[in-house]
């Protein structure tokens, strides 16, 4: 190797070692009575985001390491059969972004996701210098030996979060289950579908090994990652992982390695630690922790994730419909879910949740890049497996391909996964790795001269490449940027701080929506200062124009947020909230521009009920109590559980006159020994006796 590619080498291995452990929460380090630069995580996506900034930084230097060899000095071009179909579908998801609901989204992906164009972008940049490199099989078993190491840290983090010695604290809450392995990953689903690669790569690693030691190693990989694949309890990854593992088997029964005392030893300890592992969870009263109630939980369609699963597949389905060919672009699929979500899914998830992902990457890819894009890519997946599967399941070979089947199977069972999971960056570029290992015995090889416009390609081409690292680091500071306007220091201001990350990434909604916010809770502030001096008997007249001012720059940074996803229903409900709340504080007026936002918002989400509850508000507040309940009327039992609408619903039936209706939403939500609402029951109770008020015509 050149000076040049050894360090696209180093690069490409990396990604293997460091894009499966990047996190940005290392507050084991810290000392609690002295805190440091350790002691709060350095970026608000404390996962994905990181993962997404190594794997760019060491994609774009081991590109720009590899076209400064090729373009300024000459080198090797190795091609496969899928080199243009890549490129064909690179520029059929480029064409759907700009063509898009939200273009930045498409581009950049949505926040915590990060699936749009760069990130596929990336994905061939991974493919294309595996494919360069990896040209040998000592090659493929580095990158094989390194995932593997960057894998077993993954598993045995997550087998401690399992047992409960989690070394960095996660706050009070999770979003999960306590104890439920989610590791680096930072969700049990992520971490599963990752699980699949060192699953089937360390068995055919050490099925394959010479060197005693290593073939260990290997087994003990295999060992770890099982335990940490079980206890993460992700139904998708157990079959993905499942049918990874047979197919190793029967790669193993065509190579016909010789087993020896460690891999029977092997064999044994990991059937005795799944089994141990097994047994422990079938005495979990939490049913998502007993392994034997979620496997069976697979065939129960009709209750639990499964029933809203269905939902949002119909969901992404009627978006499908509405758009086959071009999609809503790239990774927009948050943005897309709260026009077509049924209503079944608001009464079954609750009127909070939001689906930002299928949880089917065909669907998922329909919805985004339509049914072409989704033909091209699985067209990429399909011919790289056929064009590998010769070298990987060649029999009488032995057991120097069992590596490439190793990749093989891992790639099947990773699709498989993704067929109920979710594609994130993190996983799925070593899916596009896979694949390049897969198809790399079969590339061709063809030397280049330096040719006389090589050196400018080159330039330009690197100069593109420096651009865009700087832009890759501008990326992570922004969001440090934004954790710090979430959580501000003394001394320092939440929407300065806020607008340094707008300016660092100005397309990234979030923290727009969240610069409103800062700005809401300003005004909020300054109200209470004004309150607090009108009843001191000073001149509150200052605080109030403050107020004022606030109230414009929130609703400003709303609007902006509009601007680049039209579609997102949240900052509907922040905007006509927000102009609530300035109603009843400072002008009345605002009522009829929180009623106008609300119809915007319930124009973008017809099952909505946080927003419509926000346009009664408004309404009530301006005496229209029977224009509030009729826009209750249609939006009360979208949501059984949503006790507040329930109790305003109840109110503006009771200004609207309508008695009757009234007390059977108050009788509704008194259940049991709760005496909350007694009072107003006996008050419509002797109100109706008397003959006052009238009944839903």
């Amino acid at each position: 190797m050149t000076t040049w590619d050894l360090i696209a080498w180093y690069a490409l291995l990396a990604i293997a070692l460091l894009v499966p452990i990047a996190m940005s929460n290392a507050n084991w380090l810290s000392n609690p009575a002295s805190p440091n630069v350790f002691s709060y995580p350095l970026t608000y996506d404390q996962f994905d985001i990181v993962k997404v900034f190594v794997m760019r930084a060491f994609a774009i230097g081991g590109l720009l390491a590899w076209a400064f060899q090729y373009f300024f000095k000459g080198g090797t071009l190795r091609r496969t059969k899928l080199d243009w179909l890549i490129v064909g579908f690179l520029g059929w998801v480029l064409v759907t972004s700009f063509t898009s609901i939200s273009i930045a989204t498409a581009l950049l992906g949505k926040y915590r996701r990060f699936e749009g164009f760069l990130s596929f972008l990336t994905y061939a940049v991974v493919y294309f210098l595996t494919v360069q490199l990896a040209d040998r099989p000592s090659r493929i078993r580095a990158i094989a030996r390194v995932l593997l190491i960057s894998g077993a840290i993954v598993a045995l983090y997550g087998v401690l979060q399992y047992v409960g010695l989690d070394p960095v604290s996660w706050g009070s809450k999770l979003p999960f289950e306590a104890n439920r392995a989610f590791s680096t990953f930072g969700n049990p689903d992520l971490l599963g579908g990752f699980l699949i690669f060192p699953l089937t790569i360390s068995m055919t690693m050490a099925l394959s090994e010479k060197v005693t030691g290593w073939r260990i190693f290997y087994w003990t990989v295999f060992v770890v990652t099982v335990a940490a694949w079980i206890v993460a309890f992700v139904r998708g990854a157990w079959i993905g992982g499942a049918v990874g593992i047979i197919i190793v088997v029967i790669a193993a029964v065509l190579a016909r390695p010789k087993l020896n005392a460690v891999d029977w030893s092997f064999a044994g300890i990991t059937g005795v630690a799944a089994a141990g592992i097994v047994a422990r969870s079938l005495a979990n009263t939490n049913e998502v922790l007993n392994a034997g109630v979620r496997l069976a939980s697979i065939f129960k369609f009709g209750e639990g994730s499964a029933l809203t699963r269905f939902e949002i597949w119909d969901a992404a389905i009627g978006a499908i419909k509405a758009r086959p060919i071009l999609g809503f672009g790239a990774d927009t699929f948050r943005l897309v879910f709260p026009k077509y979500k049924p209503l079944a899914y608001v009464k079954d998830a609750g009127y909070l949740s939001v689906a930002d992902n299928v949880h089917d990457y065909p669907l998922q890819l329909m919805a985004g890049i339509g049914i072409i894009g989704f033909l091209l890519l699985y067209g990429i997946f399909g011919w790289a497996l056929w064009l590998g599967a010769p070298n990987a399941f060649a029999r009488g070979k032995g057991t120097e391909r069992l590596v490439v089947a190793g990749f093989w199977a891992a790639a099947v069972g990773y699709i498989t996964h993704l067929m109920t999971g979710l594609s994130v960056t993190g996983s799925t570029v070593f899916l596009w790795m896979a694949l390049a290992i897969i198809v790399a015995p079969t590339a061709t090889t063809h030397e280049h001269p330096v040719r006389k416009w090589g050196p400018v390609v080159g330039l330009a081409l690197s100069l593109v490449l420096m651009a865009a690292w700087v832009g890759n680091v501008t990326f992570v500071v922004a969001d440090n940027y934004f954790l710090r306007g979430q959580f501000p220091a003394a001394g320092e201001d939440a929407a300065t701080l806020l607008k340094t990350a707008i300016a660092l990434d100005p397309y990234n909604d979030m923290y727009r929506s969240a610069l409103g916010q800062a700005y809401q809770n300003q005004m909020q502030d300054w109200l209470t200062q004004a309150s607090q001096q009108q009843s001191a008997g000073t001149d509150p007249s200052t605080s109030i124009v403050m107020a004022k001012q606030s109230l414009q720059q929130a609703v400003d940074a709303y609007e902006q947020t509009i601007a680049i996803v039209p579609t997102e229903y949240d900052n509907y409900l922040f905007l006509s909230g927000i102009y609530n709340y300035a109603g009843t504080r400072l002008d009345p007026a605002y009522f009829n521009d929180a009623i106008k936002a609300a119809d915007r918002g319930i124009a973008a989400e017809p099952f909505g009920p946080g927003v419509r509850m926000q346009k009664a508000l408004a309404q009530a507040s301006v005496g229209d109590a029977a224009a509030a309940a009729k826009t209750l009327d249609a939006a009360v039992n979208m949501d059984p559980n949503f006790v507040e609408i329930h109790v305003l619903y109840a109110q503006v039936l009771t200004e609207a006159g309508r008695l009757q209706d009234a007390l059977a939403v108050y009788k509704t939500l008194e259940s049991g020994e709760t005496t909350t609402y007694a009072s107003a029951i006996q008050s419509l109770e002797a109100s109706i006796a008397a003959g006052a008020g009238t009944t839903t015509p």
